[in-house]
């Protein structure tokens, strides 16, 4: 069977045209296996940091994902995997960014499936999951997954099937072998504490042989894996991990209860505080201590996560026979784009996709948080996840599962335990330190016992460092640095959980941080203050080429998504206006948009920008406080149109909560004067904090300037591509949606509901975060504190064992994960 890089060499080759690798660089982004410590992603990332073609690197903790953008000048995708591989002995995955997958079983395993002549056009990787399950991705715009499925099974002699869908509520693989290493572990550790510390007649040889057994099984099987990936990390990367003390602390345990047992059978005695009981114990309970973690870090995340509300199956129509409509039920996995499907009345949308046929309406709270029904038609777009509450309806799939709105908003939640805001950068560095200070305070305490033993209690030199060996274990292994790792990626993940289901998605991590410190808050008007829809109350054409001016005016507003553009397009279009046949068209930014017809230079936009904004029909609007569009044909004013703005519902309630908290409210806009003016006037906000007729570039200088004065913290809101600078210039730059369910590109926070209380709920979400880190720094700082001065026994008449300091790391983080839980019961609205 050929190598999957032999598979993947191929179809860079065939796929030459569409791969990533036509350029220099390329983006990664690889998903690794096994435990989800810190200290296992310290040595993923110096491994990647050592590598020169690897630049921009990104390691989320939580998910155990590297991401990068590589050099392939220099190095290829599978040379960074197998090295990656050697150095740190984690395997890993290439996630495509965009890819859809799907996974088959085969049959009867041969080499056809792998035979490079039978990978279809489009696959990017096939993969092996398990011993009869592959992994296939593909490129949904060059082939489907059902012509993927038909073509494998076609050409295969043994027959395929889809694997069982992954419940988002399974526990993943390395989870489960930890739990079935630590419960082989449990096992055999019981009968040796029977042995050691059961009421039964003694037998001290007999005794000690079978827990000699035991205990070297336990070191063998349980903690043998422990021992090449530490050495691998001190070696090969230069670091002093988590897996490097457990295998000094465990070595010396077992090494002392052998040297024991030995002593024992010779008729001699050692120093009794050490046996096989404290050895095997000591290795199950860092066991447990690990499983606990990642499981409760798993559950953290699953409740976060929003990925369960992807529906399973579709009802795909074919509509190539509209005689007989036939219907067939499939997994979702195999969707075409441009297939059909019905969504039933009380059923989710499979995916996103658009009405073909049929009007009905969709419950959206499950991802937008808007409790009430949305009304849709043939034209309208639906998103995957929502409720059908009305008549059945045909839609037709534009985005496929792995790549809608539900995986789009996963992955902006994802992002932000993947950024990191300057308190994980912190974390990070401490958390690198932790381990290595744990060896040395060892070391340490090793010496002082050893010294009180000799000088103080005039012990000999063996019954001394036999003395000092038990408290320099015990320190080597309760210092835990898991718990300033995880103090800030799992209020991260838990709280941008919470964001989501209040229809705030944070898209960056230090905009979490920020938000909590709020001075000032600058809202645009249109679309942001007012409604995305605007209605269009005058409408007046100077000249006797009134049809051909409606007409260019239509031509040129379509090419825009601007809120006044899309409302006036709709108004003429709806008045059965045919757009004119306009070249050249060019958007100006803030300004407005022009072309070419007929030969001539035709315009639409705002007065100022056009030079009319003081002629009589132009000013009449103004005086009215109306939003003005005007149409010129070679600088000759030919239309003027009035629209006029729905204040939002909530926006009054938001701007007064705001200032009752003690925020500054401000009003920016591009719009006359007197429209901004007078929507100030009903939100209370007062008119030196209104700017009205601003660029794209004035609105960046006005927040730059409001960030300068006494160090504000100002919040930016705004929902257009005009609004881009002053969104990347603000502290904390949010996009609120319009409501037509697009993509979200602006922003360091998006309001995926169209409703202003998000500002709300992201400035108190942020402040409930701060206080959950705040609480994981303090408890991580007073644990390791005290936990070392008990394992070190600086308490004289109390001290920590050894065989009970392995449970440090579950005492450690559980607080860590569960305390943030709270987060999730809290009311934001």
């Amino acid at each position: 069977m050929p190598s999957a890089h032999s598979l993947r060499t191929r179809q860079e080759h065939v796929l030459n045209d569409i791969e990533e690798g036509l350029t220099n660089t390329e983006h990664v982004i690889l998903k690794f296996q096994g435990s989800k410590c810190p200290g296992c992603t310290n040595k993923i990332s110096k491994a990647l940091e050592s590598m020169p073609f690897v630049h921009n690197l990104q390691m989320n903790t939580i998910l155990l994902q590297a991401e990068f953008d590589l050099d392939l000048a220099k190095s290829s995708v599978r040379n960074v995997i197998d090295s990656i591989k050697s150095s740190t002995g984690r395997a890993c995955r290439r996630i495509g960014d965009g890819w859809q997958e799907f996974h088959v079983v085969v049959s009867r395993i041969g080499g056809d499936f792998a035979a490079e002549a039978m990978i279809p056009i489009g696959v990017k990787d096939v993969t092996q999951s398990t011993r009869d399950t592959f992994c296939v991705r593909y490129d949904a715009r060059i082939t489907g997954a059902r012509q993927l499925f038909k073509a494998l099974n076609t050409d295969l002699d043994s027959p395929i099937s889809l694997a069982p869908p992954k419940s988002h509520d399974e526990v993943p693989v390395d989870i489960r072998a930890t739990a079935y290493t630590t419960a082989c572990s449990s096992l055999l550790t019981i009968p040796i504490l029977v042995l050691a510390w059961a009421p039964i007649p003694k037998h001290t040889i007999a005794y000690g042989a079978v827990s000699l057994a035991l205990a070297t099984v336990i070191q063998i099987t349980v903690a043998g894996p422990f021992y090449p990936r530490a050495f691998r990390s001190l070696i090969l990367n230069r670091v002093i991990d988590l897996d490097l003390l457990v295998v000094l602390s465990t070595s010396i345990t077992y090494g002392y209860s052998v040297a024991s047992f030995i002593c024992e059978v010779k008729g001699t005695r050692l120093v009794s505080g050490m046996y096989f009981e404290t050895s095997a114990l000591l290795i199950t309970l860092i066991m447990i201590g690990r499983l606990m973690s990642e499981f409760a870090c798993h559950s953290a995340f699953r409740i976060g996560s929003i990925k369960s509300l992807q529906p399973r199956s579709a009802l795909l129509v074919d509509t190539l026979s509209p005689s007989v409509e036939k219907e067939l039920n499939i997994d979702v996995r195999l969707l075409q784009l441009g297939d059909t499907f019905r969504v039933e009345p009380s059923c989710p949308v499979a995916t996103d996709g658009t009405i073909v046929s049929g009007a009905s309406e969709f419950d959206e709270s499950v991802l937008t948080g808007e409790a009430s029904l949305v009304g849709k038609t043939a034209g309208s777009s639906v998103i995957a996840g929502s409720v059908n509450f009305g008549d059945a309806v045909l839609v037709e799939v534009t985005r496929l599962p792995g790549n809608n709105t539900i995986d789009e908003i996963a992955e902006m939640v994802e992002e932000v335990t993947s950024s990191k805001s300057k308190v994980q950068q912190i974390a990070d560095e401490v958390s690198r330190w932790i381990v290595p200070a744990s060896a040395t305070l060892a070391m340490l305490t090793l010496v002082v016992w050893f010294t009180v033993g000799t000088i103080v209690r005039e012990e000999s030199t063996t019954s001394a460092i036999l003395n000092a060996i038990p408290y320099a274990v015990s320190v080597l292994v309760v210092c835990c640095p898991c718990a300033v790792a995880f103090a800030v990626p799992m209020v991260l993940v838990i709280a941008s959980g919470v964001g989501a289901k209040h229809g705030v998605v944070f898209r960056a991590a230090e905009a979490m941080r920020v938000a909590r410190g709020v001075t000032h808050v600058v809202f645009d008007k249109t679309g942001t203050l007012t409604q995305g829809c605007l209605s269009v109350v005058s409408e007046e054409y100077h000249g006797e080429t009134a049809s051909l001016s409606a007409a260019v005016v239509v031509a040129l507003a379509s090419q825009s998504d601007h809120p006044v553009s899309s409302a006036l397009a709709k108004h003429l279009k709806a008045a059965g206006v045919e757009p004119a046949t306009v070249a050249h068209v060019t958007p100006v930014v803030g300004k407005g948009i022009e072309g070419t017809c007929n030969g001539q230079t035709v315009r639409i936009g705002n007065a100022r920008w056009l030079r009319v904004e003081n002629l009589p029909p132009v000013r009449s609007l103004l005086a009215k406080n109306l939003t003005v569009m005007c149409a010129t044909q070679e600088d000759r004013l030919v239309a003027t149109f009035g629209l006029e703005a729905t204040l939002r519902d909530d926006a009054n309630t938001v701007v007064a909560n705001l200032v009752e908290r003690g925020i500054a409210v401000s009003i920016i806009s591009g719009d006359e004067r007197g429209a901004v003016e007078q929507m100030a006037l009903k939100l209370g906000i007062p008119q030196e904090a209104v700017r009205a007729r601003c660029t794209p570039q004035e609105k960046q200088q006005y927040v730059k300037e409001l960030m300068q004065a006494d160090d504000n913290t100002v919040l930016f809101c705004g929902d257009g591509v005009n609004d881009a600078a002053a969104l990347a210039q603000a502290s904390v730059g949010v996009h609120i949606d319009s409501g037509t369910g697009t993509a979200w590109t602006a922003g360091d926070a998006v309001l995926i509901r169209p409703s202003l209380l998000g500002i709300l709920v992201l400035i108190d979400l942020s402040r409930d975060s701060y206080r959950q880190i705040v609480f994981n720094f303090t408890w991580a700082a007073v644990y390791n504190l005290v936990a070392i001065l008990f394992a070190a026994g600086a308490f004289i008449h109390v001290r920590l064992p050894p065989q009970y300091a392995g449970l440090g790391e579950a005492v450690s983080v559980l607080p860590v994960i569960l305390v943030p839980l709270q987060l999730r019961w809290r009311k934001y609205l």
